[in-house]
């Protein structure tokens, strides 16, 4: 069943493949780099990334080197929903990366603080949702890239419908919650605290 689904795939992105001159290539699997070469925004920000990417925990972007992580996963595991999966973390976290670092530099207040983290995971969701478009579209809807958010539903809606970044950072930022628990605004509030000016 799982070889007859991935061949009706094959067969619905083969054209963007056969158009494409390049072929991106993850670090991350072929079925990774299968799935991504869909996107013609995947494809570009790969190749413009420098940095590593590879399998690890958490998932997370560093900025100071360009490295990239995703959750572990295995091609020869056949699971499509996590392939999907990988390929969302792999959007999201190169959504950082185009971002760039946002400007946190003291003066600054606790609710910018907190606004201008937010808006880069907005930037990181507003490119997740880009790419899964575009994969969708590519294979006619049989390939679903989730949203990696705790809120995705609300982040669709919102990104479908036009929202600002400003307010898609709130959204995500209010109702995701980092490793130990917190949400990421009182992750942000907190280190502000303890840590400003830095």
């Amino acid at each position: 069943m799982v070889w007859k689904y991935l061949a009706v795939i094959f067969i619905l992105l083969y054209p963007a493949y056969a158009k494409s001159q390049t072929y991106p290539v993850t670090g991350l699997g072929q079925c990774v780099d299968f799935i991504s070469a869909a996107s013609t925004t995947l494809t570009s920000q790969i190749q413009a990334h420098a940095g590593v990417r590879a399998y690890g925990l958490p998932p997370s972007y560093d900025p100071v080197t360009a490295k990239i992580l995703v959750p572990p996963y295995s091609c020869d595991s056949f699971d499509l929903p996590g392939l999907y999966k990988t390929v969302g973390y792999l959007s999201h976290e190169l959504g950082h990366h185009v971002a760039g670092v946002p400007n946190i530099d003291a003066p600054i207040t606790k609710a910018q603080y907190v606004e201008r983290n937010c808006v880069w995971e907005a930037r990181a969701v507003v490119n997740n949702a880009a790419v899964s478009d575009q994969i969708r579209g590519f294979s006619e809807g049989t390939v679903e890239i989730p949203l990696i958010s705790e809120n995705s539903a609300t982040l669709w809606s919102m990104w479908s419908g036009g929202a600002s970044l400003v307010d898609i950072g709130k959204v995500f930022c209010d109702n995701n919650h980092v490793a130990s628990g917190k949400t990421y605004t009182k992750q942000h509030e907190d280190y502000y605290d303890a840590n400003y000016p830095w």
